[in-house]
């Protein structure tokens, strides 16, 4: 029979509103922060998973199982003769080798790892994806011509070449910017947030860059220069780029590819590592997250326990008289698990009800956010709410077992 417990719930409308409303904060913030902690990090792996390539060359020490480092990666790192060494030494296994140079910039108010790229590589950097408004940083390779005729002052030939750097004088930025070296391409996503169109100019750090094409959302990075100039202005060479996409002949298996081409120069990791990485450095977070979520719970089912406990106690005369017209223990347990069940229900319906707007406030207060609202989370939420009912309402449904009938039939 539940008409008794959905009566009751009725009758007490203010504390069953509250206690629904406990159970609704708790799921709301289960479901949103754990989409919006792995939301966020998996859209980060899927564009780097999105380049179409299948290793990545990354300085020795980077490449081992324990070294979950690859993500902050910046800045100088592999020799650039390393692509014509693969190319050279391995064509057999390597069909493209791209150099990528990789630094911190701030646009839109966020930190974002920008990609310094020559433009005939972007088709292995944005897997495919084309522009959808102006053209690539350097589109004809004009500038890196003339950059390396008249700027680069030495030449190296082996992916052995070690710290030696050359560095251009600090005047010959404004020859740089004369040629078309400060041109920038940004994603769509980071164009909306910063309103910023093909032909605008915007100022990052000292340097004043011309943005001049957007690029589809889900490539790899949200800010593509090019890669002369990055090495120039960043690494302070132009000998090194910070990692190499590898894109392997048709057929060859990565994994034995990359044993096969593992030396002194430089550590190799597979394309599809960078998930794994980039989860074994948050681990924390999610650790975090999960405290915090499993906290919030456990306050609103206490609530809930405080909830069915005073009821009992409110009840004793009306369990009394149940319990007088042949109600079992078992009849009275399940009236209290039932009205604990119908609150938790009802709780996680107001609960999934808010999620959606919580996850648009969120991406709507911050826009380069990603909050990913998946049916596992609802599930655990859902899972976790049913059996936080049960659990509160043991101790009620207990108590409510052991009222002394005498007792509360003559209670006045």
């Amino acid at each position: 029979m539940t008409f008794l417990p959905v009566a009751n719930i009725l009758h007490h409308k203010l504390r069953s509103v509250l206690s629904a409303f406990g159970i609704a904060v708790g799921i709301c913030m289960l479901v949103v922060l754990s989409g919006l902690s792995r939301g966020s990090l998996s859209e980060v792996a899927d564009r780097w998973e999105s380049v179409d390539a299948d290793l990545i060359a990354v300085p020795r020490g980077y490449d081992e199982a324990d070294n979950d480092n690859l993500i902050t990666l910046s800045g100088l790192g592999v020799p650039d003769s390393y692509a014509a060494y693969l190319l050279r030494e391995h064509g057999d296994l390597v069909r493209r080798a791209c150099p990528v140079f990789l630094y911190k910039l701030n646009l839109g108010g966020q930190g974002h790892m920008s990609s310094g790229i020559d433009a005939g590589d972007w088709d292995v950097v944005a897997g495919g994806k084309k522009l959808v408004a102006g053209r690539l940083p350097d589109a004809d390779g004009r500038f890196a011509r003339w950059f390396d005729e008249n700027l680069k002052q030495s030449k190296r030939t082996g992916p052995d070449d070690e710290d030696e750097e050359d560095i251009p004088p600090e005047r010959q930025l404004v020859d740089i910017a004369a040629n078309g070296g400060f041109e920038m391409v940004i994603d769509q996503r980071l164009a909306r947030v910063t309103k910023l169109r093909v032909g605008d100019d915007v100022t990052i750090g000292q340097h004043t860059w011309r943005v001049v094409g957007i690029a589809p959302e889900g490539v790899v990075s949200r800010i593509f220069v090019p890669r002369r100039t990055a090495q120039h202005v960043f690494g302070h060479s132009t000998l090194r780029s910070t990692i190499q996409f590898i894109q392997l002949q048709p057929g060859v298996d990565p994994q034995a590819a990359r044993t096969e081409l593992t030396n002194d120069y430089a550590g190799l990791i597979l394309v599809t590592d960078y998930r794994r990485k980039l989860e074994k450095q948050f681990e924390v977070m999610f650790k975090y997250v999960s405290v915090v979520n499993v906290i919030s719970l456990a306050i609103a089912f206490l609530f809930i326990m405080n909830t069915l406990y005073t009821m009992v106690l409110q009840r004793t005369r009306e369990i009394a008289i149940l319990r007088s017209c042949g109600a079992s223990g078992a009849f009275i347990v399940r009236q209290v698990l039932a009205e604990s069940l119908l609150l938790t229900l009802l709780g996680v319906a107001i609960g999934l009800a808010i999620t959606w707007p919580a996850k648009w406030g969120i991406e709507h207060a911050a826009p380069l956010l990603t909050v990913t609202i998946g049916w596992p989370y609802i599930a655990a939420g859902v899972g976790a709410a049913v059996l936080g009912a049960m659990i509160s309402a043991f101790y009620p449904a207990y108590r409510a077992t052991r009222v002394d009938m005498v007792e509360a039939l003559t209670l006045e």
